[in-house]
């Protein structure tokens, strides 16, 4: 009998790329995610750097200049963490889209695996009446001889 030979390959190959092209992309995304995590990480230690500096130079005596310039930092970085906090939630709805556009190539895939699976199946209870029939023959074919001597 002829080898296995699952008639919709080219089709479960093609969603498996697509399949793969879709996990990189989130993995992108979820990398550029991390990396905004990471700045706002930086931003509130280095508001926390200030204020602690701007606490002890206040115990030191400080001029009214030099605390307009520690708020104008610290007002700085305050809007750098809006900025960074609008691009964080847009990040966050693209790995959140980017998952789902994942799991529907999944269920593709699974899809297609399964028709494989039952078609393989399908041959393999071919491959076994085949085989059957062979022996059946050979016994019959055995049978006649024996009467024949």
């Amino acid at each position: 009998m002829k080898k296995f030979e699952f008639t919709m390959r080219k089709i479960l190959d093609l969603k498996n790329n697509i399949l793969e092209a879709e996990k990189n992309r989130l993995s992108q995304l979820q990398e550029a995610q991390r990396r905004i995590e990471a700045e706002i990480l930086q931003l509130e230690q280095a508001m926390q750097d200030i204020s602690q500096q701007m606490i002890n130079a206040q115990t030191e005596g400080v001029t009214v200049a030099e605390l307009m310039a520690y708020n104008a930092r610290r007002a700085n970085i305050r809007m750098q963490l809006e900025e960074l906090a609008l691009r964080l939630s847009d990040a966050i709805k693209s790995v959140d889209h980017q998952m789902q556009i994942v799991v529907e190539a999944s269920r593709e895939v699974s899809k297609f695996e399964k028709v494989e699976e039952r078609q393989y199946e399908v041959y393999r209870e071919g491959e076994k009446k085949a085989e059957n029939a062979r022996v059946e023959e050979l016994v019959a074919n055995n049978v006649c001889r024996r009467q024949v001597v």
